[in-house]
């Protein structure tokens, strides 16, 4: 996976109004409808950069990046998805807001998919998503510690799991691949 930091510092400088955490949430649902990645930037930046721009130009290469990257895992059988979140040395209470950034941010891109989306779920799936918008919900100021660094661990893993399980249901690995 991209270097968290390295994706929130090309948001940055296109000047997106949310975080990588957040933003990659966003692609992981978007995906799920089969968004290219025109689509998600229109949901990411609040305009595209002047192509002249070289710095831009770089910054959305990283951002490029993240979208084939994001696709290949997501299109894998070996359910080889990462979460993209801040590192393990970084502030535990930044961590577990970028956590619940990321699920607001899948959440909205799952809205964005629209009904035949949310038709295609069973009740297993609704539950799922219940589960992102509380996770959603998490407060950042819990203390780091042994057991809450434990929990949060198992969080990003059944977020993970969501997100294969969705992606499984609404785009089967033979439909996946016959669409590119």
């Amino acid at each position: 996976m991209l270097d968290f930091d390295r994706v929130q510092s090309a948001l940055e400088g296109l000047g997106a109004n949310l975080d990588a955490a957040e933003a990659h949430g966003t692609l992981c649902a978007l995906l799920l409808g089969n968004a290219a990645m025109p689509i998600w930037l229109g949901h990411t930046l609040d305009e595209l950069p002047e192509a002249s721009d070289v710095l831009a130009a770089e910054r959305l290469g990283v951002l490029e990046e993240l979208y084939t990257l994001t696709r290949a895992q997501l299109d894998d059988e070996d359910m080889s998805l990462e979460i993209l979140l801040p590192d393990e040395a970084d502030d535990f209470g930044m961590r577990l807001l970028a956590l619940a950034n990321w699920c607001q941010g899948f959440l909205y891109g799952f809205g964005v998919n629209g009904a035949a989306a949310e038709e295609a779920l069973d009740a297993q799936a609704r539950e799922c998503l219940s589960d992102l918008l509380e996770i959603s919900k998490l407060s950042h100021d819990e203390e780091a510690s042994d057991d809450a660094e434990l929990q949060f661990a198992e969080i990003v893993e059944h977020v993970r799991v969501i997100t294969l399980m969705l992606n499984e249901l609404l785009r089967p690995h033979g439909a996946a691949t016959a669409l590119h």
